[in-house]
């Protein structure tokens, strides 16, 4: 009589255990690969954006000028305001094509952070305001959780020095037109998700400013 071969319980048993672990291996893996992926891609989209908001910033304070502008009460302000927090000020380069438009092409903007831990780009129609003349906010970028300006100066022995505000209080006696602006804008800003990124932003001279 002629004995058949075949496969034991128990070998049926690790076989079925074999492939188990190995489909949940491979479904692990298929896992992971598409949570980095996720990972991956928002990563990128959120440095994309910070990159996209410090081209903003470059292009503004790049084409900063040395025009005071006035407010809705009709005070002068300095061609460069600002604190640790906030800064406005003229810029020029305001695209008006076929001058469509009856206005300059200088503008006045400010950055802030919002309490929605937005950076805002403000700017106003006229570089000089009236009474009721609105702002309009645009968001630059979320997830910020504070911004911070410094403005270098040279102080009067020739000294280089960070302040923390503009224009500084040996300016106040200087006419709006005459003060001198900041050498360099340093900009730092923190996000939410724990990360910072600093900048350093090249300025003009003020060629009405007196020595």
């Amino acid at each position: 009589m002629s004995r058949q071969s075949g496969f034991t319980l128990l070998e049926i048993v690790i076989a079925i255990g074999i492939f188990a672990f190995m489909y949940v291996a491979a479904q692990l893996a298929f896992s992971t690969a598409l949570d980095n992926r996720d990972f991956l891609s928002t990563h990128a989209s959120t440095q994309e954006a910070r990159q996209r908001a410090l081209i903003f910033l470059a292009q503004d304070i790049e084409q900063l000028v040395a025009r005071p502008s006035r407010d809705a009460f009709g005070d002068t302000q300095p061609a460069v305001r600002g604190t640790t927090e906030y800064m406005e000020f003229t810029r020029l380069g305001w695209a008006n094509p076929f001058d469509l438009r009856q206005r300059s092409q200088m503008q006045r903007v400010a950055y802030l952070i919002d309490e929605d831990q937005r950076l805002i780009r403000r700017h106003w129609p006229a570089v000089d305001q009236n009474q009721g003349t609105e702002p309009v906010d645009t968001v630059v970028l979320e997830g910020v959780e504070r911004i911070s300006f410094r403005f270098l100066d040279q102080g009067p022995q020739g000294e280089w020095v960070w302040r923390d505000e503009w224009p500084d209080l040996d300016l106040a006696q200087t006419p709006a037109l005459f003060q001198r602006l900041p050498r360099s804008i340093d900009m730092e800003m923190a996000f939410t998700d724990e990360t910072e990124i600093q900048r350093f932003f090249r300025t003009v001279i003020n060629p009405w400013s007196q020595p």
